[in-house]
Formats: structure tokens, sequence, C-alpha cells
């Protein structure tokens, strides 16, 4: 196992990770934080946890919304 230091909203995090996988942990971390701090600024201060849920929210829609086009693409091409 290896571990990553993470900085998320302005505070330290140490992560585990498999072996290799560090570079790709570090990857996701830029991106949650990016995407925090974007509904950060443009929300205002609604409070760290409610922000957090957002956040999740938005990109479990950007990952359901690109799976649905994977699918339709897929079946497009069969």
């Amino acid at each position: 196992m290896a571990n990553v230091n993470i900085k998320f909203n302005g505070k330290e995090f140490l992560l585990s990770c498999e072996d290799g996988q560090e570079e790709h942990l570090e990857e996701l971390a830029l991106y949650l934080n990016e995407k925090f701090n974007n509904l950060k600024n443009s929300l205002g201060n609604i409070g760290e946890s409610k922000l957090l849920l957002i956040t999740s929210i938005s990109v479990l829609d950007e990952y359901y919304e690109t799976k649905k086009k994977n699918r339709y693409t897929k079946k497009r091409n069969k």
C-alpha cells in the first residue's frame, strides 16, 4: 500500500491506495477539489457538509451521464 498526501479544501489528508495508483488518486483529488471550489465560489458559504454533498451529486451526475452515453454508443455500433 502506498500513501499519498492530498490537499482538499485547504486541508491535508493522508490517503492510502494500491501501489502504482498514487498519480491516479492525486488526479481524482485535484478534480474533486476543483469541483468543490467552483461550487463554493458560485454558491457561497453554505457549509462544508452541504457543499460536499452537492459536489458528490454533481460528480455522480457526470458519471451517470457518461455511462448512459457509452451505453447508447455501444448500442448504435452493434
